[in-house]
C-alpha cells in the first residue's frame, strides 16, 4: 500500500463525575414555625333574658386551626371548622330556653400546638 497513510484509531474515554448532593432540613423552615402559639379569647355578656339571642364573640390564633367546638352550658354544642387557618374570630349566637347561670366555653384544637379552652359565664334571668 504505498502512498496510504493509516492513522490508529485513538479511543478516548470521558469520565464523567457523580455530584451526590445532601440537603439538610433545616428545623427553623418548619411550617410549625408559621402562625403563633395557641391562644383564644371569649367574650359575652354577664346576663340575659330566656329567649333573647345572645352573641358571643371569639378570636383564635395559632399555627394550624382545625376547628372551634362551643359548649353553651344548657346541652347544646355548636362547631365551626378553620381549615389549617393560622387566626379565626367572629361572633357565635345563642338563645336560652330556662333561666338559669350557664358556662359558655370555646375549645379550639391546633394540629401543631394542641388544645387551648376559654370560658364565660351567662347569667340568664326569666323574662318579665
Amino acid at each position: 500500500m504505498t502512498g496510504v497513510t493509516t492513522t490508529p484509531f485513538r479511543r478516548t474515554a470521558t469520565r464523567a463525575a457523580l455530584l451526590l448532593l445532601t440537603v439538610i432540613a433545616n428545623p427553623s423552615c418548619y411550617d410549625d414555625d408559621i402562625g403563633s402559639s395557641l391562644s383564644i379569647e371569649l367574650i359575652g355578656p354577664e346576663t340575659g333574658l330566656v329567649g333573647q339571642k345572645l352573641s358571643v364573640l371569639y378570636n383564635v390564633s395559632g399555627r394550624s386551626l382545625s376547628g372551634i367546638v362551643f359548649t353553651w352550658g344548657d346541652g347544646a354544642v355548636d362547631s365551626l371548622a378553620t381549615a389549617g387557618a393560622q387566626t379565626a374570630s367572629g361572633a357565635r349566637e345563642h338563645t336560652y330556653d330556662v333561666a338559669g347561670m350557664f358556662t359558655v366555653r370555646a375549645r379550639a384544637e391546633d394540629a401543631v400546638e394542641g388544645v387551648a379552652s376559654a370560658e364565660v359565664f351567662i347569667n340568664i334571668q326569666q323574662s318579665q
